[in-house]
């Protein structure tokens, strides 16, 4: 049994709440599909309908769902199985600070849980 970490407009943590994105739709889906084949998560499915990517890596599962609110406002949101109990925040919270640094040093974040 591991850990689970959902991130969400509601979330207490700043880390764990939804965080938008100056970019569409597709030019964030591409570089978060570039930043996943760095980090050698493995693409399992892209459904472009509920907008979700599933990805792994080892002891590590990923839902990250991108949602265009407006052609120039869009947000990601993940859910994160990890099977370890020692150290699975941790990569978890790699995993997603890695994803919002590269977002950020291409495309503005325009806030974090905006539409509370």
């Amino acid at each position: 049994m591991g850990i689970i970490i959902e991130t969400s407009e509601n979330q207490k943590k700043e880390l764990y709440q939804t965080h938008y994105f100056k970019a569409s739709y597709d030019e964030l889906k591409e570089l978060y599909l570039e930043t996943i084949k760095s980090l050698k998560q493995n693409v399992l499915s892209i459904n472009d309908d509920y907008h979700e990517i599933f990805s792994e890596a080892a002891h590590l599962t990923v839902t990250a769902k991108i949602i265009m609110q407006t052609p120039k406002e869009t947000s990601i949101d993940f859910y994160i199985d990890s099977e370890f109990l020692i150290g699975s925040e941790k990569k978890a919270e790699e995993f997603i600070k890695k994803i919002y640094d590269e977002f950020g040093k291409k495309y503005e974040l325009k806030g974090i849980a905006l539409h509370k």
